[in-house]
């Protein structure tokens, strides 16, 4: 085998087992729903435990009912209306 062909294999092991290592890390999902200036929206997020799950879901949520950082710092300060997780 020619050398070139050996190191894309080894870059190709190295990349799948890079996924499959990252894929199993990410096993709660949540979806939140917030409400702000008169509006709801609900988001969903994958991560390795529930209160990363919950946080990135509620951030999302803000981000699209928000209209700067500011708004967004205060949205996500507040208790979600509904939070649902599943391992």
């Amino acid at each position: 085998m020619s050398r070139t062909l050996v190191g894309v294999l080894v870059l190709i092991a190295f990349a799948a087992t890079v996924v499959y290592l990252a894929m199993g890390e990410l096993s709660t999902r949540c979806e939140v729903c917030v409400a702000f200036g008169g509006q709801t929206r609900c988001e969903v997020a994958v991560a390795s435990n529930p209160a990363d799950a919950e946080q990135q879901a509620a951030y999302g949520a803000c981000s699209q009912i928000t209209g700067g950082v500011t708004e967004i710092v205060a949205c996500t300060g507040r208790v979600p209306q509904s939070v649902v997780c599943e391992p």
